[in-house]
């Protein structure tokens, strides 16, 4: 039987991680902190503006994209022969994060809508 061999994540990764996931909970507190959060679009989109419930699911994106970040840390310094759950676990959290942002930006596509203009008769 093969020996164990924990994984070894270089110093580097772990550190992209580590400022990334911090990045992370800043972005998601400064737009709790101040109720809103402009993501800038490219060219001469405007963006989108998160508010409401479109900003809880986007700052509960961005805390589980932290949390992804932070598993990949932890697995480094777990020696247990468990990479399996922290893969699944990754995954969990990408599939989570994802279906999060769509749904934000879904949700604040619906709160921006104009209403439409009704040209009427009169009658």
């Amino acid at each position: 039987m093969d020996k164990y061999q924990p994984n070894h994540i270089p110093v580097a990764e772990r550190l992209f991680n580590l400022i990334w996931g911090i990045g992370l909970l800043v972005i998601a507190y400064l737009g709790y902190a101040e109720q809103s959060f402009h993501l800038p679009g490219r060219g001469s989109s405007n963006g989108i503006i998160f508010e409401g419930t479109a900003l809880f699911l986007f700052i509960s994106a961005a805390v589980v994209g932290a949390i992804n970040l932070f598993i990949t840390i932890a697995d480094h310094y777990d020696k247990r022969d468990n990479e399996n759950r922290y893969k699944r676990a990754s995954r969990v959290c990408v599939g989570v994060a994802l279906a999060l942002v769509l749904s934000a930006v879904a949700v604040q596509f619906v709160y921006d809508r104009k209403d439409p203009v009704i040209i009427s008769n009169g009658s």
